[in-house]
């Protein structure tokens, strides 16, 4: 549907009411939902696609009738967006809703930038003439929500990780090592000796501790993911944990893979609980 504007001096001007609501339902959509994403917040998808089309078909009604004052019609536009945060992402206060809409700011000037460069690749890169807006938005879109996709699951794998890293102090031979330990729920590895839980200790930590020193080793048979094997466990005198929670005399398996590990020097054993 196309609607006419007449503009001074005889000028008409057009628009597309069905091409520019749809476009603006389908970036409504994505940027609160990629919002949702950074934010780490809830997805609600029906209020999400209801409220984008609410959105959308007010920014059509405001761009008619505003079509020629365009500081009313950014002001009204940002007053939108606030509206539009705070009702879909129910903010718990007014700091929050801040960093909600400033982040919803942010990913709408960066898409906004990645539809301009793709659409200057098709045209340019591979000498499409023509492309119309509309696959332009819809093929950025795609290629974003991927991204963001990746890029929660990266920040969701991390804050897991964060929240499950302890502080521990490995006491042997005299010697106290104060480490970052992982308490991971894949350590389930268990002496078939004696059906003990075993932790695992990087290489490093095992030499600065002196922990083969004087002791033959325990081969520890183990299956994981990335194959099977045997590894060389050791009796270590004690971990201290936070609680007042102390292990005397358990087992340590010496892994060299852990070493790669930067943030944790031990893994602890998840049937301790």
């Amino acid at each position: 549907m196309i609607c006419q504007r007449r503009k001074g001096f005889g000028l008409k001007t057009y628009l597309y009411v069905d091409f520019y609501l749809i476009l603006n339902f389908i970036m409504n959509l994505f940027l609160i939902m990629a919002t949702a994403m950074l934010r780490q917040k809830r997805c609600r998808f029906y209020r999400f696609f209801l409220l984008s089309g609410m959105d959308a078909v007010c920014s059509v009604v405001f761009t008619y009738f505003l079509w020629e004052n365009k500081i009313l019609q950014l002001s009204i536009a940002l007053f939108r967006i606030g509206i539009f945060v705070f009702l879909s992402l129910k903010g718990e206060s007014f700091s929050v809703w801040l960093k909600d809409t400033a982040c919803f700011l942010f990913l709408t000037f960066f898409a906004g930038g990645m539809i301009g460069v793709l659409q200057e690749i098709l045209i340019r890169t591979f000498h499409i003439l023509q492309m119309p807006s509309a696959i332009c938005i819809i093929l950025a879109v795609a290629l974003l929500s991927i991204l963001f996709y990746v890029l929660r699951w990266d920040i969701v794998s991390q804050e897991q990780e964060r929240k499950n890293i302890r502080t521990v102090k490995v006491i042997h031979r005299g010697k106290e090592e104060e480490i970052k330990a992982l308490y991971d729920t894949g350590n389930q590895l268990v002496s078939p000796y004696t059906g003990e839980g075993v932790v695992i200790i990087s290489k490093r930590l095992s030499e600065a501790i002196g922990l083969s020193c004087g002791q033959n080793p325990v081969l520890i048979p183990y299956h994981s993911i990335g194959g099977s094997g045997l590894l060389k466990a050791y009796r270590l005198e004690c971990l201290q944990m936070r609680g007042g929670i102390c292990k005397k005399e358990l087992l340590a398996a010496v892994s060299e893979e852990l070493d790669h590990r930067q943030k944790v020097q031990m893994i602890l054993n998840i049937t301790w609980s």
